[in-house]
């Protein structure tokens, strides 16, 4: 059974992963974007070995600035956030522009809360999936 807005992940074994990991950013939330940086990094890696010197440089160089300065992704989603936010309202979207608007607003402010909810969404699918492991739902 399909639960709208999460993942189609089923089992015990996925939904223990899910709740472990979203337990763990919850006790220290910038280790997402240090697996993020260490990601772009092996993209990059990948990117070079693959005969792409261009995107390889890039990655490589992006994952390095995201292993300097954590927060940058966050910050990143959130100018993103704001400028579609914007674009809706200019767009005539005006509920969902504002909506993505004040999100933006509150990830420009505290950052870390983006980490925080993204930890909570793990725990709530890990929980849906055990609990359709279990014929809960």
């Amino acid at each position: 059974m399909k639960v709208i807005g999460f993942p189609d992940i089923a089992g015990l074994g996925p939904g223990i992963i899910l709740v472990v990991v979203g337990i763990l950013i919850l006790m220290f939330p910038k280790i997402i974007n240090y697996l993020v940086g260490a990601a772009m990094i092996l993209a990059g890696i990948g990117w070079l070995a693959g005969g792409n010197p261009l995107a390889g440089i890039v990655s490589i160089l992006f994952g390095i600035l995201v292993f300097i300065f954590p927060t940058i992704l966050n910050y990143l989603v959130a100018a993103y956030l704001v400028l579609v936010g914007i674009w809706l309202l200019i767009n005539s979207a005006v509920v969902i522009g504002v909506i993505s608007l004040l999100a933006g607003i509150i990830v420009l402010l505290a950052p870390e809360i983006l980490n925080i909810l993204f930890a909570i969404y793990l725990i709530v699918a890990g929980a849906f999936a055990i609990g359709h492991y279990y014929g809960w739902f």
